[in-house]
């Protein structure tokens, strides 16, 4: 009998043996791999002319900034600015995990056992 959880295993693509430890990249780190190049490039590409009356990616990339800047502002007020950075990024990492993870054959990692 197939089993439908197949696709949630960790498999390694590269295996890398460094001093006993495995250091291997699994199908997880690439699809981590995957997920921050296509958050980079849809950065750097929506922000590279920088107009004063914005396009489609300049808009939504702004449009993002500030529902994570109003977001912050909200739950932790002036003093939560210096943590924006880290909190962006991570809003942009989990979104684009979850939606590499709806794609067929796509990685998502089960969280039970």
């Amino acid at each position: 009998m197939a089993n439908p959880l197949h696709q949630f295993e960790i498999k390694s693509i590269i295996p890398i043996q460094i001093g006993g430890i495995d250091a291997s990249l699994t199908n997880s780190g690439l699809f981590m791999i995957i997920a921050v190049l296509l958050i980079t490039g849809f950065l750097v590409v929506s922000v590279q002319s920088r107009a004063l009356v914005p396009g489609r990616l300049q808009s939504v990339a702004e449009l993002a900034y500030e529902f994570v800047a109003n977001m912050l502002r909200t739950n932790v007020g002036s003093e939560g600015r210096s943590y924006f950075p880290f909190i962006f990024s991570l809003f942009f990492f989990i979104l684009l995990g979850n939606m590499l993870g709806m794609v067929p054959y796509g990685f998502t990692h089960r969280t039970w056992r």
